[in-house]
């Protein structure tokens, strides 16, 4: 098959049949009729030379090949998208929409130091920013790019590593002088934690150069959100595992105190993901420079 046979508007279609997974819905959507929509995908498989779908009476599935085409499709729908806005504005206006995710932390060290320099050298972008913890699915989302933190789960998706992170023990001062003293991750053990997740048992891995413990602490609180965990051991409720980038600025002002400095979280590395793509939107590509010219800000691990 030559690749000027591949119809785009089939694409089109078969996409928007593959996000529902529903030839009704497909077709109410897209205001065509079902057995057209149903004609069209018989042509693009014929075109294919496989099934794209499995179909019965009540269910509709994705092939092996189908599922392979759903993600080419989407990068290659997009392309054409930015290919005539381009077009449109000349192929150089740095202007639009860009949507962007990141875990909560990471993203608002971006919405201080990252993204207000960025508008203010492109005021004809704008941005929209997602927190959250999970690892959102840049296709179905119709996001533009993700700051990661972590092992890069999708390899449909582009890796940019930026930095490292880690995470550091801590406690306010009021809760460490009731308390007995923290010499050795052993001493833990007769305290109180602030957990991360609401999984039980909970244990922290510390490193220490070559040394490794491993610590398994009472629980006082668990909590999905590491700004609230970061509220509750300022209000004195226990020791607590939170990022460095979090919690140096309490640090360095005395509402808490870095508990045994040298046991330290392993590394996390800190990555952007993209979709690929022949040729990357104006404002995509500007950004993606910006953040690369500013690698530095994203070294957020504590080191003796």
């Amino acid at each position: 098959m030559q690749k000027e046979t591949i119809d785009l508007k089939l694409l089109h279609y078969f996409v928007t049949i593959a996000e529902s997974l529903s030839f009704t819905t497909a077709s109410e959507s897209l205001n065509i009729a079902k057995s057209a929509l149903s004609k069209g995908i018989n042509k693009l498989e014929g075109e294919l030379g496989t099934k794209v779908f499995e179909r019965s009476s009540r269910v509709v599935r994705l092939t092996e090949t189908g599922q392979i085409l759903y993600h080419r499709a989407l990068v290659l729908l997009e392309d054409a998208d930015h290919l005539v806005s381009d077009i449109k504005t000349l192929q150089n206006s740095v202007s639009g929409h860009l949507k962007i995710a990141a875990p909560p932390t990471l993203g608002r060290m971006l919405a201080s130091e990252i993204i207000p320099p960025f508008l203010k050298q492109w005021p004809d972008v704008s941005i929209s920013l997602k927190l959250s913890y999970d690892y959102e699915d840049l296709f179905k989302e119709g996001l533009d790019l993700a700051f990661r933190m972590g092992v890069n789960r999708d390899q449909n998706l582009i890796e940019r590593p930026l930095g490292q992170a880690n995470r550091v023990v801590v406690a306010a001062p009021d809760y460490l002088a009731q308390h007995a003293p923290i010499r050795t991750p052993h001493d833990l053990l007769t305290h109180k934690s602030l957990q991360f997740s609401n999984h039980i048992p909970q244990e922290w891995t510390l490193q220490n150069r070559a040394q490794v413990e491993h610590v398994s602490l009472s629980v006082a609180l668990q909590c999905s959100d590491l700004a609230a965990l970061r509220n509750a051991a300022r209000a004195g409720l226990g020791v607590a595992q939170l990022p460095w980038m979090l919690v140096r600025d309490d640090i360095n002002n005395g509402q808490l105190t870095h508990v045994l400095p040298q046991w330290l979280s392993t590394g996390l590395p800190i990555a952007l993901v993209y979709k690929e793509g022949h040729r990357k939107a104006a404002k995509l590509a500007e950004f993606l420079s910006f953040v690369e010219a500013h690698k530095q800000l994203f070294e957020l691990r504590f080191s003796e």
